[in-house]
């Protein structure tokens, strides 16, 4: 019983995402959360110059690919984790925890990649503001995320 109703909490997030798989993953989960789009997010902080528009989404457009194959990355790694939720030892919580953590940190790693090349084509000032932005972005959605994920062992705590 504990295991169906984890699983119903995790899948309750899949519509969220399934529309997304083709899409960008961040686009419709920052749309729920925040009602826009990132890009409608970014242009209500952020002012491009109309002649730095085209080169900076086209940046921003390669960004969002590198960001959607970490995403996907993340929602295969709380899959993985509702699927041994009931079978969960020291060898596949380390594995999880592990990729987890690496997963995290290549967010880390785009931002620093791409922070260069939207300081080329908007500036330091600019450039620091889409990070920030990305960086509160993924900040909302993975305290959504968590927000429906019980702590290792949460659920045995409850009668279901």
């Amino acid at each position: 019983m504990k295991r169906i109703a984890f699983t119903l909490i995790l899948f309750s997030l899949v519509p969220m995402f399934a529309a997304a798989q083709t899409e960008h993953e961040d686009v419709a989960i920052a749309q729920a959360i925040f009602g826009k789009t990132k890009k409608e997010i970014i242009l209500g902080y952020v002012k491009i110059p109309v002649n730095e528009q085209d080169a900076f989404w086209a940046v921003y457009d390669q960004y969002e690919v590198k960001d959607d194959e970490i995403n996907l990355e993340r929602i295969a790694l709380i899959k993985r984790f509702a699927n041994n939720y009931d079978t969960l030892n020291n060898e596949v919580t380390s594995k999880i925890a592990e990729d987890y953590i690496d997963n995290s940190e290549k967010y880390f790693e785009l931002y620093k990649s791409y922070f260069p090349k939207f300081k080329k084509v908007i500036g330091a000032v600019n450039a620091a503001a889409i990070i920030q932005m990305e960086i509160y972005i993924q900040t909302a959605i993975q305290a959504r995320l968590q927000s429906q994920i019980p702590i290792i062992g949460e659920l045995e705590k409850h009668e279901y």
